[in-house]
């Protein structure tokens, strides 16, 4: 009996301990970020940078994101007004995670509807003229496994250029999202639609080009990357994008905007190439 009673004190300090150790883990120094689809331990993260990203939803790669009535944009502004997702306002600093301030759906709605002078009222805007969004990702290498990962944090939805009179000088970011919040309403979504069996009621999904019948999860086509985009920014002293290197670089140059381009693409590859020099030298 005696034993036994020293057994299960041994076995309640170790429990104990696991679970100081677990919560310590969780929300101490080196813990997760609360924001990952998938955290990974920052004791474990060796290399860390921040990339934004630009995906251009008309593009063709990117069209099964932006299928008729199933707009990626359209699922985001539902969820919105059933009240599944948060939207934030813009963040103001390199340093705020973008999820200081929440938007009501009223405010979030104000956003994309504006005064059309031609018709003399105002109007909203519909999904699929919300062709651009905006990602914010991490850069991860994971010296556990020995892998790279890319742990994308926020999706921000932008109004394309010369869409609303407010985006006449360029491309107008207006509500940010967690990406976990996203990715969890994706496949909600698209697991609630599945239950109805037939294919016309799939919400959610990324539309097969190749074979309309085998669609995915919007979740899973971001697990996937199957998107197309461009880099515009990278973490930075000055936390200055591309188009403002470029621009005070070559100050005037009519091939200024194949500059931009070119640097987003040597970005890319730099980042490709980062991670073959890990396993090189």
């Amino acid at each position: 009996m005696k034993k036994l009673s020293v057994k299960l004190c041994a076995l309640c300090l170790f429990v104990t301990l696991f679970i100081t150790q677990s919560a310590n883990a969780q929300f101490g120094a080196q813990g997760y970020n609360p924001n990952s689809v998938r955290p990974i331990l920052e004791s474990d993260i060796m290399f860390r940078t921040t990339v934004w990203r630009r995906i251009n939803l008309l593009e063709k790669q990117n069209t099964p994101f932006f299928s008729r009535e199933n707009e990626i944009t359209k699922v985001i502004m539902e969820g919105v007004k059933s009240k599944k997702l948060q939207p934030y306002s813009i963040a103001a600093g390199p340093r705020l995670t973008g999820f200081e301030t929440p938007l009501s759906e009223t405010d979030f709605s104000r956003n994309f509807r504006y005064f059309d002078a031609n018709i003399g009222d105002t109007v909203e805007m519909k999904p699929y003229e919300l062709s651009v969004l905006e990602v914010k990702e991490d850069y991860i290498f994971d010296r556990r496994r020995s892998l790279r990962y890319w742990d994308i944090q926020s999706v921000t939805l932008v109004i394309p250029q010369g869409a609303t009179p407010a985006s006449q000088m360029g491309d107008l970011p207006f509500a940010t999202f967690k990406f976990k919040d996203l990715y969890n309403y994706f496949k909600e979504t698209y697991e609630t639609s599945q239950e109805k069996g037939a294919f016309e009621d799939v919400r959610a999904h990324w539309y097969n080009p190749e074979n309309p019948r085998r669609h995915m999860s919007l979740s899973d086509a971001f697990d996937l990357r199957l998107f197309s985009s461009r880099i515009f920014k990278v973490s930075n002293p000055k936390d200055d994008d591309i188009n403002t290197i470029i621009n005070s670089e070559y100050v005037n140059d009519p091939k200024a905007a194949r500059k931009i381009l070119e640097m987003s693409q040597k970005t890319e590859y730099d980042l490709m190439e980062f991670e073959h020099n890990l396993w090189e030298f």
